[in-house]
């Protein structure tokens, strides 16, 4: 009875509150945390539904984050699906899959907490990765042999709070296949597809690879431009008015008897500015050099400040993010280090080391700026463009199914263990024995309805492995002991072994600590059967054959 009129006090607490004052104590808490509270009351959902918070909500929790994309190849032989990883505010990487990114997918862009997915299949899928909403837009294209996941970007107009996807369409009749005059333009909640004609001929293969960037209501990327230092110049398209431009990049000396010319360009934003980046290559060694980065300062006069002067050694970059710069090894590992002024050499000692990524390579592997969001969908689903995909799709296809079975053994083997590592905690317990075995607990049966991404079950995997080398070890110890047990017995009064055992059970103390040590063998035996063919190899004693006529 207390405890209900207390549940009631604090319900009209909640309730007198003004609404303001809920807005301004809901702004500050995280999207996880805001996606559990629309549950509390339906005044709480209305106001974390509403768009006016969820545009005030990302304005104040905006943090970039890096999402890494590897998309789907073949890698040693085998098929590896499309898969994500995720940085949190720790730069910590997630372990958990990200369920809109199905197998299949190609990451094209990320805005707002959405992001742009590409698939061989007749449709565009625009996803929510915190929320997991989504939907499906037909393409601009019927057939889409010579399509590219590279030629469709995503960004949002905050003149005219409308979210547009755009397609460079390839211009072969014309100019060939790397050349564009013309974007095709879709905005979200319309009923088609439009085409915006282009100035002049523009380079589709600097799209394909120095990127798109939204930054303060336009697009921007880079194309060819002979008359420049650069041999690049910025193309700008206003997503309010859909006008183009050209912007001239700085006047700047690139020839130097160290470094070579410019070989990579990348189009970023650094502090809501857009900023091109320049890379050079040692002439005596081709695993070091340099990065120069400008900022556009005032887009109509068209003036520029170089913002970093970076020796990247031998490493390369995946973008800027905040006071870091995010790089990855030819080792297949990932560093951030700080940006620790305009000018400045990365140093090794300096280096974080985020991710190991092996086996996938970096040659599949993107990176774009993200953050988590509370933005909607379901206003723009009403939209005749709006469908499903006709063809069956995701891990339901047969080329996966090797794929699933292989998450699913693991998932079964992390239980296994765990469990055996619980019975042998508790007879070594009993026995009066001290082990030290620290497997955590696996996440519960409806947390796996999730999947672990392959950077988590390569740890899971190599964690069991530990912990099976750390449970023989625990049954040698047991065994020690048992031998021990055994021989005290076999030296003392029967009469009086049989009334100690009655009392203390400790013949079901020996058998069961037998049937642990029989599990176990089992186990890694089978564990050594899987991992037959990979670097791991191990060495498992036979389990000891305990007597039942041991007293």
């Amino acid at each position: 009875m207390e405890s209900t009129t207390m549940h009631l006090a604090n319900k009209r607490c909640l309730t007198c509150l003004p609404q303001d004052m809920i807005e301004l104590i809901l702004v500050r808490l995280s999207v996880s945390n805001l996606l559990r509270c629309r549950g509390v009351c339906k005044l709480w959902d209305g106001i974390i539904r509403d768009p006016r918070f969820t545009m005030a909500h990302l304005r104040r929790n905006a943090k970039p984050r890096p999402l890494l994309i590897f998309h789907r190849a073949v890698n040693l032989g085998k098929l590896c699906p499309s898969e994500a990883v995720l940085f949190d505010e720790a730069w910590s990487p997630s372990t958990w899959d990200v369920p809109v990114i199905e197998p299949d997918d190609f990451l094209c862009a990320s805005c707002n907490g959405l992001i742009c997915l590409y698939s061989s299949k007749s449709t565009i899928k625009i996803a929510n990765v915190a929320t997991g909403e989504c939907m499906h837009l037909a393409k601009p294209v019927k057939n889409s042999k010579g399509d590219r996941f590279s030629y469709y970007n995503f960004g949002f107009s905050p003149a005219t709070n409308e979210y547009k996807v755009m397609h460079f369409s390839p211009d072969k009749q014309l100019h060939g296949s790397g050349f564009f005059s013309e974007i095709q333009v879709y905005t979200l909640g319309n009923e088609r597809w439009r085409i915006v004609r282009t100035p002049q001929a523009l380079s589709l293969n600097c799209v394909e690879h120095s990127g798109v960037v939204n930054v303060n209501g336009a697009m921007y990327w880079l194309t060819e431009d002979t008359e420049s230092s650069w041999r690049r110049a910025v193309v700008s398209f206003d997503l309010k008015d859909e006008h183009i431009e050209l912007i001239r990049l700085p006047v700047v000396d690139f020839e130097n008897p160290a470094f070579g010319y410019p070989f990579r360009y990348r189009i970023m934003e650094i502090d809501e500015k857009v900023s091109v980046a320049a890379v050079q290559t040692r002439r005596d060694s081709y695993l070091t050099g340099k990065m120069q980065i400008w900022t556009l300062d005032n887009l109509v006069e068209q003036s520029w400040s170089q913002k970093y002067n970076i020796e990247l050694l031998s490493l390369q970059v995946l973008g800027l993010y905040g006071d870091k710069i995010v790089m990855h090894s030819l080792s297949q590992h990932i560093y951030c280090h700080e940006l620790a002024s305009q000018s400045f050499t990365v140093e090794i000692a300096k280096l974080v080391k985020l991710l190991d990524f092996s086996p996938r390579r970096d040659d599949n592997m993107q990176s774009y700026v993200h953050v988590k969001s509370l933005v909607r969908l379901d206003a723009y689903k009403k939209a005749g463009i709006v469908c499903m995909p006709k063809r069956k799709e995701g891990w339901k296809l047969k080329k996966w199914e090797v794929w699933e079975h292989k998450l699913s053994r693991l998932e079964k083997q992390w239980r296994r263990t765990y469990e055996m590592q619980r019975r042998i905690n508790v007879n070594a317990q009993v026995m009066g024995v001290a082990l030290s075995l620290n497997l955590p607990a696996p996440p519960d049966q409806d947390t796996f309805l999730q999947r672990l991404n392959w950077v988590e079950q390569k740890r899971v995997e190599e964690m069991l492995s530990s912990c099976l080398t750390s449970l023989e070890g625990a049954l040698k110890v047991i065994d020690k002991a048992l031998t021990a047990s055994k021989k005290m017995i076999m030296e003392a009064d029967p009469v009086k072994v049989l009334q100690e055992i009655a009392d203390d059970s400790a013949t079901q103390m020996i058998v069961a600590a037998d049937q642990v040590k029989v599990c176990v063998a089992s186990n890694n035996h089978r564990l050594h059967k899987q991992r037959a063919g990979s670097c791991y190899f191990y060495h498992f004693t036979a389990p000891l054959s305990l007597s039942k006529e041991v007293i």
